[in-house]
């Protein structure tokens, strides 16, 4: 059943706050984040005929997902830096213990391979369980687990955390 204009605003209700958290973690760029998931619901919108309404959640953040790896390519294509000098500013000045742990999250997350990056993140920020991710990436319940906990251990080790 194709989808309508309120079960795309309830989507998008639903989504925006923890798919932004999540893509915040991959572009470290607020406006970023935002062009890249009015983006993606703009093309839901496009394809609205095409759309099943029951899984329009999982599509918005395939294609975020998508549009996300897509700049981060561009990016490095063009040498750019993996993140604005913005970054520096994430935990706020006042408290430079915490900019400093943000700093070394932030540096932890940008070495983790993008497919790792995409299923951790989800997995904090979503509020998907195993499955939903799965759907929403395309690939088996068992990649999942397995790309998290691989996350996870690199996260800790690199952050140094037993």
């Amino acid at each position: 059943m194709p989808v309508d204009e309120t079960e795309l605003v309830a989507s998008y209700r639903r989504v925006e706050h923890p798919l932004y958290n999540a893509l915040y973690r991959m572009l470290w760029d607020a406006q970023e984040c935002q062009d890249v998931i009015h983006d993606a619901y703009l093309r839901l919108w496009q394809r609205k005929a095409r759309v099943d309404a029951d899984r329009i959640d999982a599509l918005a953040w395939t294609a975020s997902l998508n549009l996300a790896r897509n700049r981060l390519r561009w990016r490095r294509l063009r040498g750019w830096p993996a993140a604005p000098e913005a970054v520096d500013a994430i935990a706020g000045e006042d408290d430079p213990q915490a900019s400093a742990e943000q700093a070394r999250l932030h540096t932890a997350l940008r070495r983790l391979p993008v497919a790792m990056l995409e299923v951790v993140l989800m997995a904090e920020f979503s509020g998907m369980g195993t499955r939903e991710i799965a759907l929403a990436l395309g690939i088996p319940e068992g990649t999942v687990a397995s790309r998290k906990h691989g996350a996870v251990l690199r996260l800790k080790q690199w952050l140094g955390e037993r």
